[in-house]
């Protein structure tokens, strides 16, 4: 399967997502979280205190590796 086109945007939401696991997105982030959802590029992982979180999966990890992008650089 080809790798999927994702925004800059996208890059610094699956970022925050390694940081924090989803826990501070505004608005327009948890818009591009929906496309990485469908995407297979990040999951939904257990819930903490009724709130859920996110994890980036092996594909979404992949994609920021290839684009040399770390979680200390968004």
């Amino acid at each position: 399967m080809a790798d999927p086109k994702v925004s800059d945007e996208a890059i610094a939401v699956l970022v925050d997502i390694i940081r924090t696991a989803g826990r501070d997105l505004n608005a327009g982030q948890r818009l591009e979280l929906d496309h990485l959802i469908s995407q297979g590029l990040v999951a939904v992982a257990e819930t903490d205190q009724g709130r859920r979180s996110y994890a980036v999966t092996e594909q979404g990890q992949r994609l920021l590796d290839e684009r040399g992008v770390g979680a200390n650089e968004a």
